[in-house]
């Protein structure tokens, strides 16, 4: 499986959790002050973020041959 593939899946296994699964996951207190969803729900992007910013580090450097002038 490709990487352009395996990030088109992380995509969509990630977006199907931050909308369906996280709203009905009990929101229960964590640490004794944060609600569970505000918990994945600010710490779920962050990943996506490390995964977005390796993925696209990787494709622009597959780019050497573009012309920017």
């Amino acid at each position: 499986m490709s990487k352009k593939w395996l990030f088109i899946l992380f995509n969509v296994i990630y977006f199907f959790i931050d909308w369906i699964i996280i709203p009905i996951v009990p929101n229960k207190i964590l640490f004794g002050t944060i609600p569970l969803q505000l918990f994945l729900m600010l710490g779920l992007p962050v990943l996506a973020a490390v995964v977005w910013g390796l993925y696209y580090n990787n494709f622009f450097k597959t780019q050497s041959h573009v012309n920017y002038d």
